[in-house]
C-alpha cells in the first residue's frame, strides 16, 4: 500500500502538467488564425441577422458573430478590416463550361457583333494574329442581335481561305463553318443530317450554308486538333482570374473528360472549388474511376453525369410539344440518338450513388426527363438523390407541379430572363412564355432553386444574374417593369439561389453555403450592400474581395 502511494504521488505532477497542456492546446485550438471585422455579413442562414465578424482557424470558420471577439484572438492572430462593407457566401455557379468560357476569353469573341458588318470586320481583324492553318474558334455570336438572320460561310470566306473556323452561337446549339472546314469535315450537299442535328442548306442549291446545329456540329469539332496541357493550363488559369474577380468560389461545371483530366492535373493550382460533371458519354468510365479513386474532395469533386435531351430556344432545337410559331415545320429536337441506351446509362449512374444532371429546355423535354426522374424511383428505390433539370427553362403545368412534388432541383440560369426573352415571343406563345423561368412560384413552394450562368451563354458574373433575377426588366427595355413580373424574387433569395442551394445541390450543404461555424471559410466581400440599394444599381456593384478556403484569391485595386 505505500509503495503505490509513492508510485501515485510520483505521477501526479506529470498528470497535472498533461492535464494542463491538453487544457492550454485545447484552449489555443479555439483562437483564430485570422479574424475578419467591422462587416456587414449575410450570413445566409435563415434569422436573418447581419453578423459583424468572421474568425477562421485553419480553413474553417470556428466563429461569427456580433460584438465582442477578444475570446478568439491572440496577439498572433491576422485582424483584417472589412470597413463595414457587405460580404455574403462564396457565389457558386450551378452550371458552367468553364474551359469553353476561359476559351473564348482567349479567342475571337463575336458577342457584340450587331450587323453583318461587325461580324466580318471582327474577322478581318482577327485572322490577321493567327498562322495559316490555325483554328478559328469561340464565336459567342448571337443573331437576333441583326434582326434573326443567320450567319453564312460567305460573311467570313473572304478572310478564312488559309484558316478553317467553327464558331458557336451564344447558346452552343448551333455554329458556324466556313468552308475550308467543311471541307476538312467531307461536309457537302450530298451529306445527311445526323441524328439530332441539322445541316442547313441553300433552299436552291442544296449547298450547306456553313450553319449546324446540336450533334450536326461534332462533324466538324472533332476534326479540330486537340490542345496542349500547356495551353488548357493556359486556358484555365484565365478562366479562374475571371471567376475569382466576380466572387464566384465553386463552380459545378458541365465538362468534357478532357476538361476533368486537366482540372486534375492542376489541382493543386485551382483556386475555386470544382464539381466536375463530365457528359454522359464518359459515364462508364465514371464509374471505374470513381471505384478506383472515389469522389475525389471538397476542392475538386467528380460524382455527377450531364445528359442532354434537347437543344435550345434560340436554335428552334429545344423540343416542344407545339412547331415553333416562326417554323411550323419543326418542334425542335430529341437529340439522344438511342433513347433506351439512355436510359440505361441514367440506371446505371443512379445504382453507383451518382447524381444526375440532364439538360432539358423545351415543355416537351422537360416531361420527358421528369419521367425518367420518376422511372429512377420505381426500379431503384426511393433515396435522397437530388436529380437535377439543368436549365427547366420552359415548363407545362404537370412539370412545374411534379418539379414541387418529386423535390426536382431546376438548375436555371436566370439571365435569360431579361436576354432571350427579348424576342421568345417569335418561337412560342404567350401561355408557355408564362410558365418560362419560373422563379417565385418554385420558391413558394419550398423547392430548391439553384442558380448559374451556363457561361460562356450568359455573363459569368453572379450579380448579373441577381439584377436579373430581382428586375426581370428586359435587356432592350422592351419590359423595364419585368418580363412576367410576378415571378420576381427579392436580393435576398437570389443570392441564397447562389449560394445556400447551390450547396445543397452539391449534396455541401454541411460544408458550404453559409457563413457559419464549421463551415469552410468562402465568401466574398462586395462594394456596396445589394439588399439595400436600388436593385437597378446591383449593375454598378463589384467585388472588393474573394476569399476561397481562408486565402484570398481576389483583392480589387483601386
Amino acid at each position: 500500500m505505500k509503495d503505490k502511494f509513492k508510485f501515485t504521488s510520483i505521477l501526479s505532477p506529470i498528470i497535472l502538467f498533461l492535464i494542463f497542456q491538453g487544457f492550454f492546446t485545447c484552449h489555443e485550438s479555439s483562437r483564430a488564425d485570422k479574424i475578419y471585422i467591422n462587416g456587414n455579413i449575410f450570413s445566409g442562414i435563415d434569422d436573418g441577422k447581419r453578423l459583424e465578424y468572421i474568425a477562421i482557424k485553419d480553413n474553417i470558420i470556428i466563429d461569427a458573430g456580433v460584438g465582442d471577439y477578444e475570446h478568439i484572438i491572440t496577439s498572433k492572430t491576422k485582424v483584417i478590416d472589412l470597413n463595414y462593407k457587405f460580404v455574403v457566401p462564396g457565389f457558386m455557379d450551378n452550371h458552367t463550361h468553364f474551359m469553353s468560357g476561359g476559351s473564348l476569353l482567349l479567342s475571337i469573341d463575336l458577342h457584340s457583333a450587331n450587323s453583318k458588318v461587325q461580324f466580318e470586320n471582327q474577322f478581318n481583324s482577327y485572322v490577321k494574329t493567327l498562322n495559316a492553318g490555325e483554328w478559328i474558334t469561340g464565336g459567342n455570336w448571337d443573331h437576333e442581335n441583326w434582326g434573326g438572320l443567320l450567319p453564312h460561310k460567305s460573311w467570313v470566306d473572304p478572310y478564312t481561305k488559309s484558316n478553317p473556323v467553327l464558331v458557336s452561337r451564344i447558346d452552343g446549339h448551333m455554329a458556324l463553318a466556313n468552308s475550308v472546314a467543311l471541307k476538312i469535315s467531307g461536309i457537302t450537299k450530298e451529306t445527311t443530317d445526323p441524328v439530332g442535328g441539322v445541316i442547313e442548306k441553300d433552299p436552291k442549291t442544296g449547298v450547306p450554308t456553313g450553319i449546324l446545329k446540336d450533334n450536326a456540329i461534332e462533324l466538324v469539332s472533332r476534326n479540330i486538333p486537340e490542345r496542349s496541357e500547356s495551353k488548357n493550363k493556359q486556358i484555365l488559369h484565365t478562366a479562374m482570374k475571371q471567376a475569382a474577380s466576380f466572387g464566384i468560389t465553386q463552380i459545378h461545371d458541365m465538362c468534357s473528360w478532357k476538361d476533368l483530366e486537366t482540372f486534375k492535373k492542376n489541382k493543386k493550382d485551382l483556386t475555386l472549388r470544382i464539381y466536375a460533371i463530365p457528359w454522359y458519354t464518359n459515364w462508364e468510365k465514371l464509374i471505374k474511376m470513381i471505384n478506383k479513386e472515389g469522389v475525389g474532395d471538397d476542392i475538386l469533386r467528380w460524382n455527377g453525369i450531364k445528359g442532354m435531351v434537347d437543344g435550345s430556344l434560340g436554335s428552334r432545337t429545344a423540343w416542344m410539344h407545339r412547331p415553333y410559331l416562326d417554323d411550323r415545320n419543326t418542334s425542335g429536337l430529341l437529340i439522344i440518338d438511342d433513347t433506351l441506351e439512355f436510359k440505361t446509362m441514367m440506371n446505371e449512374i443512379d445504382k453507383n450513388g451518382i447524381q444526375l444532371a440532364v439538360h432539358a429546355i423545351g415543355d416537351k423535354a422537360n416531361d420527358w426527363i421528369i419521367d425518367m426522374f420518376d422511372d429512377l424511383d420505381k426500379e431503384n428505390g426511393f433515396r435522397d438523390r437530388r436529380p437535377r433539370i439543368e436549365h427547366a427553362q420552359h415548363l407545362t403545368k404537370s412539370a412545374i407541379d411534379r418539379i414541387i412534388k418529386n423535390n426536382i432541383i431546376p438548375s436555371m440560369q436566370p439571365y435569360g430572363c431579361i436576354d432571350d426573352t427579348r424576342w421568345m415571343h417569335k418561337r412560342i406563345d404567350h401561355s408557355l412564355m408564362s410558365r418560362s423561368y419560373i422563379f417565385k412560384t418554385f420558391l413558394d413552394n419550398g423547392v430548391n432553386l439553384t442558380f448559374g450562368s451556363d457561361w460562356v451563354v450568359t455573363p459569368l458574373n453572379p450579380l448579373e444574374g441577381i439584377y436579373a433575377a430581382v428586375t426581370r426588366s428586359t435587356l432592350d427595355n422592351s419590359r423595364p417593369e419585368g418580363w412576367f413580373p410576378d415571378q420576381k424574387i427579392t436580393v435576398e433569395d437570389a443570392i441564397i439561389c447562389y449560394t445556400k442551394n447551390n450547396a445543397f445541390a452539391g449534396f455541401q450543404e454541411d460544408k458550404l453555403g453559409t457563413i457559419e461555424k464549421g463551415k469552410y471559410a468562402d465568401f466574398v466581400v462586395l462594394s456596396n450592400d445589394i439588399t439595400k440599394i436600388d436593385p437597378k444599381n446591383i449593375l454598378e456593384t463589384y467585388v472588393l474581395r474573394t476569399v476561397v478556403n481562408a486565402q484570398d484569391v481576389f483583392i480589387h485595386s483601386n
